[in-house]
């Protein structure tokens, strides 16, 4: 499996977040972890990384569905309205803490959307998520 160099966390459960970081930094799949608490904080950091040589636009982001404010399909939205889905080729995994089908049903309509992550993230989970991220990106490699 290759390492990713940028992982994105976007969610506003901070022992998540920090239990999540520990996962991936364990699993040594990514050169860099951020972590971002809403998202209009999300948003403000991937137009930094698309404006700032310092900053690296995230191969992939690890996103919350519930938050208070703006949730995680607010941000989707968002994601498609500024054209990141466009300039990057980077792939979005959900965090849930329920299987409710109609979030999955909804998340279909973005292709970005590689798949959910029922909280909290595991090692076999990001594995598997790793690898449909992959596989994805190969496929569009082909198109």
């Amino acid at each position: 499996m290759y390492k990713l160099n940028h992982i994105l966390i976007i969610d506003d459960d901070q022992i998540n977040n920090l239990f999540s970081q520990i996962i991936l930094e364990d699993a040594n799949v990514s050169n860099l972890v951020s972590i971002c608490q809403s998202v209009p904080e999300a948003l403000d950091f991937l137009r930094a990384a698309e404006t700032e040589e310092d900053t690296l636009f995230p191969d992939l982001i690890l996103l919350d569905i519930s938050m208070p404010s703006l949730d995680g399909f607010d941000f989707l939205d968002r994601y498609y309205a500024l054209g990141y889905n466009e300039r990057h080729n980077t792939f979005i995994s959900m965090f849930t803490s329920s299987e409710e089908l109609e979030h999955q049903n909804r998340a279909k309509e973005y292709d970005v959307v590689v798949g959910f992550i029922n909280k909290p993230l595991s090692v076999p989970t990001l594995h598997s998520i790793l690898a449909l991220q992959a596989s994805n990106r190969a496929e569009n490699n082909l198109r």
